[in-house]
Protein backbone atom coordinates (compact mmCIF):
# COMPACT_ATOMS: atom_id res chain seq x y z
CA UNK A 1 0.00 0.00 0.00
CA UNK A 2 2.68 2.53 0.92
CA UNK A 3 4.34 1.24 -2.80
CA UNK A 4 1.18 2.50 -4.46
CA UNK A 5 0.95 5.76 -2.26
CA UNK A 6 4.47 6.83 -3.28
CA UNK A 7 3.89 6.07 -7.16
CA UNK A 8 0.41 8.30 -6.75
CA UNK A 9 2.37 11.25 -5.12
CA UNK A 10 4.96 10.86 -8.11
CA UNK A 11 2.03 11.31 -10.21
CA UNK A 12 0.37 14.28 -9.08
CA UNK A 13 3.82 15.94 -8.68
CA UNK A 14 5.38 15.63 -12.07
CA UNK A 15 1.90 16.68 -13.65
CA UNK A 16 1.82 20.12 -13.33
CA UNK A 17 -1.50 20.42 -14.01
CA UNK A 18 -2.46 18.63 -11.06
CA UNK A 19 -0.91 20.75 -8.54
CA UNK A 20 -3.42 23.28 -7.22
CA UNK A 21 -1.89 26.90 -6.98
CA UNK A 22 -0.35 28.16 -3.46
CA UNK A 23 -2.32 30.11 -1.29
CA UNK A 24 0.86 32.16 -1.04
CA UNK A 25 1.09 33.49 -4.57
CA UNK A 26 -2.76 33.54 -5.14
CA UNK A 27 -2.97 36.69 -7.61
CA UNK A 28 0.70 37.19 -6.98
CA UNK A 29 3.67 35.34 -8.74
CA UNK A 30 6.33 37.78 -9.31
CA UNK A 31 10.06 36.83 -8.13
CA UNK A 32 10.43 39.31 -5.17
CA UNK A 33 7.49 37.99 -2.87
CA UNK A 34 8.56 34.27 -3.67
CA UNK A 35 10.36 32.70 -0.58
CA UNK A 36 13.92 32.66 -0.52
CA UNK A 37 16.19 29.87 0.45
CA UNK A 38 18.21 30.18 3.66
CA UNK A 39 21.78 29.37 1.54
CA UNK A 40 23.03 30.10 -1.81
CA UNK A 41 24.28 27.12 -3.72
CA UNK A 42 27.17 25.51 -2.66
CA UNK A 43 30.19 23.40 -3.36
CA UNK A 44 29.93 20.57 -0.38
CA UNK A 45 33.75 18.51 0.18
CA UNK A 46 33.25 15.70 1.96
CA UNK A 47 35.23 12.76 2.32
CA UNK A 48 33.89 9.36 1.79
CA UNK A 49 32.72 7.95 4.39
CA UNK A 50 31.88 10.98 6.60
CA UNK A 51 28.19 12.62 6.76
CA UNK A 52 27.14 15.04 4.42
CA UNK A 53 24.42 18.03 4.93
CA UNK A 54 22.56 19.49 1.97
CA UNK A 55 20.33 22.49 3.34
CA UNK A 56 17.04 23.03 1.05
CA UNK A 57 15.54 24.97 3.99
CA UNK A 58 13.38 28.33 3.31
CA UNK A 59 13.19 32.01 4.90
CA UNK A 60 9.50 31.31 5.10
CA UNK A 61 7.03 28.28 4.80
CA UNK A 62 5.64 27.70 1.52
CA UNK A 63 2.90 24.99 2.28
CA UNK A 64 4.15 22.48 -0.27
CA UNK A 65 6.33 19.85 -1.03
CA UNK A 66 9.72 20.59 -1.44
CA UNK A 67 11.19 17.85 -3.73
CA UNK A 68 14.91 17.03 -3.77
CA UNK A 69 16.69 15.21 -6.92
CA UNK A 70 20.01 13.54 -7.67
CA UNK A 71 20.67 15.01 -11.45
CA UNK A 72 22.02 12.69 -13.82
CA UNK A 73 26.05 12.31 -13.89
CA UNK A 74 28.94 9.90 -14.33
CA UNK A 75 27.52 7.44 -12.01
CA UNK A 76 24.34 7.25 -13.46
CA UNK A 77 20.80 9.12 -14.18
CA UNK A 78 18.86 11.10 -11.94
CA UNK A 79 16.82 10.29 -9.23
CA UNK A 80 13.99 11.40 -6.80
CA UNK A 81 14.86 11.56 -3.50
CA UNK A 82 12.42 13.28 -1.43
CA UNK A 83 9.26 14.83 -1.76
CA UNK A 84 8.56 16.86 1.46
CA UNK A 85 9.19 14.33 3.97
CA UNK A 86 8.18 11.24 1.94
CA UNK A 87 11.73 9.13 1.46
CA UNK A 88 12.10 7.60 -1.95
CA UNK A 89 15.21 6.09 -2.27
CA UNK A 90 18.39 5.08 -0.30
CA UNK A 91 17.97 4.60 3.55
CA UNK A 92 21.77 6.58 3.77
CA UNK A 93 19.33 9.69 3.02
CA UNK A 94 17.12 11.30 5.54
CA UNK A 95 15.52 14.67 5.93
CA UNK A 96 14.67 17.09 8.78
CA UNK A 97 13.95 20.88 8.85
CA UNK A 98 14.27 21.22 5.24
CA UNK A 99 18.01 19.61 5.36
CA UNK A 100 19.02 16.23 3.68
CA UNK A 101 21.88 14.40 5.19
CA UNK A 102 23.62 11.66 3.85
CA UNK A 103 25.02 9.20 6.19
CA UNK A 104 28.58 7.22 5.03
CA UNK A 105 29.22 9.06 2.42
CA UNK A 106 30.26 6.99 -1.14
CA UNK A 107 31.79 8.27 -4.42
CA UNK A 108 28.64 7.20 -6.53
CA UNK A 109 27.15 10.34 -4.10
CA UNK A 110 29.00 12.90 -5.87
CA UNK A 111 27.42 15.23 -7.86
CA UNK A 112 24.62 17.87 -8.54
CA UNK A 113 21.22 17.49 -5.97
CA UNK A 114 18.76 20.10 -7.13
CA UNK A 115 15.93 21.68 -4.51
CA UNK A 116 12.94 22.79 -5.96
CA UNK A 117 9.32 23.10 -6.11
CA UNK A 118 6.76 22.23 -8.77
CA UNK A 119 5.30 24.50 -10.94
CA UNK A 120 7.52 27.38 -9.02
CA UNK A 121 10.16 28.22 -11.47
CA UNK A 122 12.25 30.80 -9.67
CA UNK A 123 12.53 28.71 -6.54
CA UNK A 124 15.30 26.87 -7.51
CA UNK A 125 18.79 26.14 -5.32
CA UNK A 126 21.16 23.45 -6.80
CA UNK A 127 24.12 22.29 -4.56
CA UNK A 128 27.70 19.94 -5.66
CA UNK A 129 29.14 17.27 -3.47
CA UNK A 130 32.39 16.36 -4.07
CA UNK A 131 33.57 13.29 -2.73
CA UNK A 132 37.15 12.95 -1.69
CA UNK A 133 39.00 9.65 -1.45
CA UNK A 134 42.12 8.57 -0.67
CA UNK A 135 44.70 7.77 -3.42
CA UNK A 136 45.54 4.24 -4.99
CA UNK A 137 48.48 3.77 -7.22
CA UNK A 138 49.22 0.98 -9.87
CA UNK A 139 52.49 0.32 -11.72
CA UNK A 140 52.51 0.45 -14.99
CA UNK A 141 56.30 -1.08 -15.72
CA UNK A 142 57.12 -4.57 -14.65
CA UNK A 143 58.27 -4.15 -10.83
CA UNK A 144 61.02 -6.07 -11.79
CA UNK A 145 63.01 -4.46 -14.45
CA UNK A 146 66.55 -5.95 -15.62
CA UNK A 147 68.76 -3.99 -17.77
CA UNK A 148 72.05 -3.59 -19.32
CA UNK A 149 74.91 -1.26 -18.14
CA UNK A 150 74.56 1.99 -20.92
CA UNK A 151 71.18 1.71 -21.63
CA UNK A 152 67.86 3.54 -20.35
CA UNK A 153 64.90 2.37 -18.62
CA UNK A 154 61.72 3.90 -17.48
CA UNK A 155 59.41 3.47 -14.28
CA UNK A 156 55.52 4.00 -14.95
CA UNK A 157 52.81 4.36 -12.59
CA UNK A 158 49.30 5.76 -12.43
CA UNK A 159 46.98 7.11 -9.17
CA UNK A 160 43.30 7.39 -9.06
CA UNK A 161 42.01 9.51 -5.76
CA UNK A 162 39.77 13.03 -5.37
CA UNK A 163 41.88 15.61 -5.52
CA UNK A 164 44.03 13.94 -7.96
CA UNK A 165 47.24 12.78 -6.10
CA UNK A 166 50.65 14.09 -6.57
CA UNK A 167 53.18 11.28 -7.85
CA UNK A 168 56.80 11.70 -6.14
CA UNK A 169 59.48 9.79 -6.73
CA UNK A 170 61.82 8.37 -3.98
CA UNK A 171 64.79 5.69 -3.85
CA UNK A 172 64.81 3.47 -0.90
CA UNK A 173 68.13 4.16 1.17
CA UNK A 174 69.25 7.15 -0.76
CA UNK A 175 68.86 10.48 -2.74
CA UNK A 176 68.01 9.28 -6.90
CA UNK A 177 70.14 9.37 -9.70
CA UNK A 178 69.96 13.03 -10.03
CA UNK A 179 70.96 13.72 -6.80
CA UNK A 180 67.02 15.00 -5.92
CA UNK A 181 65.88 13.50 -2.56
CA UNK A 182 62.38 12.89 -4.77
CA UNK A 183 61.06 14.08 -8.12
CA UNK A 184 57.28 14.48 -9.01
CA UNK A 185 55.89 12.80 -12.25
CA UNK A 186 53.63 9.86 -13.84
CA UNK A 187 57.43 8.66 -14.66
CA UNK A 188 60.70 8.66 -14.44
CA UNK A 189 63.70 7.80 -16.88
CA UNK A 190 67.47 6.89 -16.20
CA UNK A 191 69.81 7.08 -19.09
CA UNK A 192 73.15 5.50 -19.41
CA UNK A 193 72.78 3.24 -16.03
CA UNK A 194 75.45 1.56 -14.26
CA UNK A 195 75.70 -0.27 -11.28
CA UNK A 196 75.23 2.74 -9.16
CA UNK A 197 71.66 3.07 -9.89
CA UNK A 198 70.52 0.18 -9.04
CA UNK A 199 67.91 -0.62 -6.11
CA UNK A 200 64.40 0.18 -4.95
CA UNK A 201 62.25 3.20 -6.17
CA UNK A 202 59.24 3.98 -4.65
CA UNK A 203 56.03 5.71 -6.37
CA UNK A 204 54.15 7.64 -3.87
CA UNK A 205 50.71 8.96 -4.67
CA UNK A 206 49.45 11.29 -2.31
CA UNK A 207 46.65 14.16 -2.15
CA UNK A 208 45.74 15.30 1.32
CA UNK A 209 43.30 12.64 1.80
CA UNK A 210 43.80 9.23 4.20
CA UNK A 211 47.24 7.79 4.01
CA UNK A 212 49.06 7.76 0.69
CA UNK A 213 49.52 4.88 -1.14
CA UNK A 214 53.12 3.90 -2.71
CA UNK A 215 54.18 0.95 -4.73
CA UNK A 216 57.96 -0.48 -5.16
CA UNK A 217 60.03 -1.19 -8.19
CA UNK A 218 63.27 -2.80 -8.51
CA UNK A 219 66.11 -2.20 -10.86
CA UNK A 220 68.98 -4.93 -11.74
CA UNK A 221 71.87 -3.88 -13.59
CA UNK A 222 73.58 -6.54 -15.52
CA UNK A 223 77.23 -5.36 -16.23
CA UNK A 224 80.97 -7.07 -16.28
CA UNK A 225 83.09 -6.80 -13.44
CA UNK A 226 84.33 -4.35 -12.39
CA UNK A 227 87.57 -4.60 -9.02
CA UNK A 228 88.27 -2.01 -6.57
CA UNK A 229 91.05 -2.59 -4.52
CA UNK A 230 91.92 -1.41 -0.96
CA UNK A 231 95.56 -1.31 -1.14
CA UNK A 232 97.75 -1.05 -4.37
CA UNK A 233 100.84 -1.56 -2.99
CA UNK A 234 100.65 -3.71 0.24
CA UNK A 235 104.58 -3.03 2.30
CA UNK A 236 104.91 -5.78 4.86
CA UNK A 237 107.87 -8.13 6.16
CA UNK A 238 108.34 -11.75 6.72
CA UNK A 239 106.61 -13.56 9.53
CA UNK A 240 104.18 -10.38 9.29
CA UNK A 241 100.45 -11.24 8.31
CA UNK A 242 98.79 -9.15 5.51
CA UNK A 243 95.41 -9.57 3.77
CA UNK A 244 95.17 -8.81 -0.13
CA UNK A 245 91.66 -7.38 -1.01
CA UNK A 246 89.83 -6.86 -3.67
CA UNK A 247 85.94 -5.66 -4.15
CA UNK A 248 84.26 -7.29 -7.13
CA UNK A 249 80.90 -5.49 -8.58
CA UNK A 250 79.43 -7.97 -11.20
CA UNK A 251 76.01 -9.20 -12.29
CA UNK A 252 75.83 -12.31 -13.12
CA UNK A 253 78.11 -12.49 -10.36
CA UNK A 254 81.30 -13.29 -10.91
CA UNK A 255 84.10 -15.78 -10.46
CA UNK A 256 87.29 -14.82 -8.86
CA UNK A 257 90.43 -15.71 -9.33
CA UNK A 258 94.39 -15.07 -7.72
CA UNK A 259 97.60 -15.49 -9.30
CA UNK A 260 100.95 -14.25 -8.57
CA UNK A 261 103.66 -13.14 -10.96
CA UNK A 262 101.26 -14.48 -13.51
CA UNK A 263 101.08 -18.03 -12.20
CA UNK A 264 98.53 -19.55 -9.71
CA UNK A 265 98.75 -19.05 -6.45
CA UNK A 266 99.91 -21.81 -4.18
CA UNK A 267 97.33 -23.50 -1.85
CA UNK A 268 99.17 -23.67 0.69
CA UNK A 269 98.65 -23.50 4.51
CA UNK A 270 100.07 -20.05 4.61
CA UNK A 271 97.37 -18.70 1.25
CA UNK A 272 94.11 -18.74 1.85
CA UNK A 273 91.24 -17.24 0.09
CA UNK A 274 87.78 -16.10 1.53
CA UNK A 275 84.90 -15.18 -0.58
CA UNK A 276 82.26 -13.13 0.89
CA UNK A 277 79.88 -10.58 -1.03
CA UNK A 278 81.83 -8.16 -2.68
CA UNK A 279 84.64 -8.53 -0.62
CA UNK A 280 87.27 -11.23 -1.70
CA UNK A 281 90.40 -11.76 -0.08
CA UNK A 282 94.26 -13.75 -0.06
CA UNK A 283 95.51 -14.08 3.68
CA UNK A 284 99.08 -14.47 3.38
CA UNK A 285 100.10 -15.88 6.84
CA UNK A 286 102.95 -16.01 7.60
CA UNK A 287 104.74 -14.31 5.10
CA UNK A 288 107.83 -15.33 3.82
CA UNK A 289 110.76 -13.92 1.50
CA UNK A 290 108.96 -15.79 -1.68
CA UNK A 291 105.60 -13.90 -1.31
CA UNK A 292 107.05 -10.87 -2.06
CA UNK A 293 105.74 -9.89 -5.93
CA UNK A 294 102.68 -9.08 -7.63
CA UNK A 295 99.26 -10.38 -6.87
CA UNK A 296 96.32 -10.37 -9.60
CA UNK A 297 93.02 -10.27 -8.78
CA UNK A 298 90.71 -11.70 -12.00
CA UNK A 299 87.40 -11.68 -12.27
CA UNK A 300 84.80 -12.72 -15.43
CA UNK A 301 81.40 -13.53 -16.06
CA UNK A 302 79.45 -14.04 -18.87
CA UNK A 303 79.63 -10.17 -20.13
CA UNK A 304 83.35 -9.73 -19.10
CA UNK A 305 86.26 -9.94 -17.07
CA UNK A 306 88.60 -7.55 -15.45
CA UNK A 307 92.04 -7.58 -13.16
CA UNK A 308 93.74 -5.45 -10.54
CA UNK A 309 97.35 -5.93 -9.33
CA UNK A 310 98.53 -5.63 -5.89
CA UNK A 311 102.45 -5.44 -5.37
CA UNK A 312 103.38 -7.02 -2.02
CA UNK A 313 106.56 -5.34 -1.10
CA UNK A 314 109.26 -4.99 1.88
CA UNK A 315 110.58 -1.99 0.67
CA UNK A 316 109.77 1.50 2.30
CA UNK A 317 108.00 3.47 -0.02
CA UNK A 318 108.22 7.08 -1.49
CA UNK A 319 108.57 10.10 1.04
CA UNK A 320 105.54 12.24 1.44
CA UNK A 321 106.63 15.85 2.57
CA UNK A 322 104.95 18.07 5.31
CA UNK A 323 106.34 20.63 5.75
CA UNK A 324 105.92 24.31 4.43
CA UNK A 325 108.13 25.28 1.18
CA UNK A 326 108.76 28.73 2.39
CA UNK A 327 111.57 28.62 5.03
CA UNK A 328 110.66 31.04 7.96
CA UNK A 329 114.71 31.69 7.86
CA UNK A 330 116.83 33.61 5.65
CA UNK A 331 120.30 30.45 5.21
CA UNK A 332 118.63 27.48 6.65
CA UNK A 333 115.42 25.26 5.90
CA UNK A 334 114.33 22.49 8.19
CA UNK A 335 112.11 20.08 6.04
CA UNK A 336 109.87 16.74 7.27
CA UNK A 337 108.27 13.75 5.83
CA UNK A 338 106.64 10.88 6.29
CA UNK A 339 107.71 7.56 4.89
CA UNK A 340 105.86 3.86 5.40
CA UNK A 341 108.02 0.57 5.77
CA UNK A 342 106.97 -2.58 7.85
CA UNK A 343 111.00 -2.56 9.34
CA UNK A 344 112.24 0.76 10.88
CA UNK A 345 114.03 3.50 8.95
CA UNK A 346 118.02 3.12 9.04
CA UNK A 347 119.39 5.27 6.47
CA UNK A 348 118.01 8.64 4.32
CA UNK A 349 119.46 10.29 1.65
CA UNK A 350 118.47 14.53 1.09
CA UNK A 351 120.05 16.09 -1.77
CA UNK A 352 119.71 19.55 -2.42
CA UNK A 353 120.92 22.15 -5.42
CA UNK A 354 119.57 25.85 -5.98
CA UNK A 355 116.50 25.55 -8.63
CA UNK A 356 117.02 25.55 -12.17
CA UNK A 357 113.33 26.11 -13.15
CA UNK A 358 112.64 24.27 -16.58
CA UNK A 359 116.29 23.36 -16.91
CA UNK A 360 115.42 20.99 -14.06
CA UNK A 361 115.75 17.29 -14.63
CA UNK A 362 115.21 14.12 -12.36
CA UNK A 363 118.78 13.12 -13.00
CA UNK A 364 121.18 13.06 -9.83
CA UNK A 365 124.64 15.01 -11.27
CA UNK A 366 127.26 16.12 -9.01
CA UNK A 367 126.15 19.48 -8.55
CA UNK A 368 123.98 18.09 -5.80
CA UNK A 369 124.88 18.73 -2.49
CA UNK A 370 124.33 15.26 -0.77
CA UNK A 371 123.34 14.50 2.76
CA UNK A 372 123.22 11.42 3.25
CA UNK A 373 122.48 10.39 6.98
CA UNK A 374 121.95 7.68 9.33
CA UNK A 375 118.41 7.81 10.61
CA UNK A 376 118.32 8.39 14.61
CA UNK A 377 115.19 7.17 15.47
CA UNK A 378 112.08 8.16 13.39
CA UNK A 379 108.43 8.64 15.07
CA UNK A 380 105.98 6.77 13.40
CA UNK A 381 102.11 4.95 14.20
CA UNK A 382 102.10 1.95 12.88
CA UNK A 383 104.22 1.35 9.41
CA UNK A 384 104.47 5.32 8.77
CA UNK A 385 107.43 6.85 9.99
CA UNK A 386 108.34 10.52 10.30
CA UNK A 387 111.71 12.37 9.95
CA UNK A 388 113.18 15.63 9.52
CA UNK A 389 116.61 17.21 8.69
CA UNK A 390 117.70 20.84 8.57
CA UNK A 391 120.07 22.07 5.88
CA UNK A 392 122.00 25.21 6.92
CA UNK A 393 124.51 27.31 4.98
CA UNK A 394 121.87 28.43 2.32
CA UNK A 395 121.50 31.79 0.30
CA UNK A 396 118.70 33.89 1.20
CA UNK A 397 116.02 34.43 -1.16
CA UNK A 398 116.82 31.88 -3.10
CA UNK A 399 114.77 28.70 -4.39
CA UNK A 400 115.63 25.19 -3.94
CA UNK A 401 114.85 21.63 -5.03
CA UNK A 402 115.58 18.22 -2.88
CA UNK A 403 115.18 15.13 -3.47
CA UNK A 404 115.05 12.46 -0.51
CA UNK A 405 114.81 9.01 -0.13
CA UNK A 406 114.83 6.02 2.87
CA UNK A 407 116.15 2.62 3.61
CA UNK A 408 115.04 -0.17 5.54
CA UNK A 409 117.14 -2.92 6.73
CA UNK A 410 116.50 -4.32 2.88
CA UNK A 411 116.60 -1.82 0.81
CA UNK A 412 116.04 1.66 -0.76
CA UNK A 413 113.10 3.27 -1.48
CA UNK A 414 112.22 5.41 -4.84
CA UNK A 415 113.45 9.04 -4.36
CA UNK A 416 110.62 11.95 -4.30
CA UNK A 417 111.22 15.31 -5.41
CA UNK A 418 110.36 18.77 -3.06
CA UNK A 419 111.30 22.59 -3.82
CA UNK A 420 111.68 25.32 -0.99
CA UNK A 421 112.63 28.98 -0.54
CA UNK A 422 114.82 30.28 1.87
CA UNK A 423 112.91 34.08 3.34
CA UNK A 424 112.58 36.39 0.90
CA UNK A 425 111.46 39.38 2.79
CA UNK A 426 114.95 40.36 3.74
CA UNK A 427 115.91 40.92 -0.14
CA UNK A 428 113.09 42.75 -0.75
CA UNK A 429 113.29 45.43 2.30
CA UNK A 430 117.53 45.65 0.89
CA UNK A 431 116.07 46.47 -2.35
CA UNK A 432 113.69 48.84 -1.21
CA UNK A 433 116.25 50.79 0.84
CA UNK A 434 118.27 51.23 -1.85
CA UNK A 435 115.79 52.43 -4.26
CA UNK A 436 115.20 55.19 -1.08
CA UNK A 437 118.65 55.58 -1.34
CA UNK A 438 118.95 56.35 -5.02
CA UNK A 439 116.41 58.70 -4.60
CA UNK A 440 117.67 60.53 -2.05
CA UNK A 441 120.93 60.84 -3.63
CA UNK A 442 118.97 62.07 -6.89
CA UNK A 443 116.88 64.62 -5.11
CA UNK A 444 119.90 66.09 -3.33
CA UNK A 445 122.10 66.15 -6.31
CA UNK A 446 119.10 68.44 -8.13
CA UNK A 447 118.83 70.52 -5.04
CA UNK A 448 122.62 71.09 -5.32
CA UNK A 449 122.25 72.20 -9.25
CA UNK A 450 119.70 74.28 -8.44
CA UNK A 451 121.65 76.32 -5.41
CA UNK A 452 124.59 76.52 -7.67
CA UNK A 453 122.59 78.11 -10.53
CA UNK A 454 120.96 79.98 -8.21
CA UNK A 455 124.42 81.58 -6.76
CA UNK A 456 125.78 82.21 -10.31
CA UNK A 457 123.23 84.59 -11.21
Amino acid sequence: MMLEATHLILLLITSAVSLPPSPDYVGDSSVENLPKFNTRSQKLEVAEGRDVRIPCSLNRDLKLPMIIKKEENDYGGGELLFVGNEKLANDRYSMLNGEMTITGVRRADAGAFLCYYQGIEGLKLRHFVEVQYPPTVHSITSLEQRVSKGASVTLECTAEGNPMPKILWSREGGRLPSGAESEEGLSMTLEGVDRHVEGRYTCTAANGVGEPASVTMNIAVEYPPEIITEKEIVRTGENDRVELVCIVHARPAGKVVWTKDGAPVPHENRAKEHHGGHRHLLTLDPVTKKDFGVYQCRASNSLGEASKDISVTDEPNMPHFTSNSNSAYETSYTLTWDAESYYPITQYRLMYRKSKGEDSSDTISDEWIDLTEASKGSKGVGDRHSLRHTITGLQPATDYEAAVQVKNKFQWGTRAKFNFSTRKEVMSLQTTSSLSSVTFTSSMAVVATVVAVCLVF
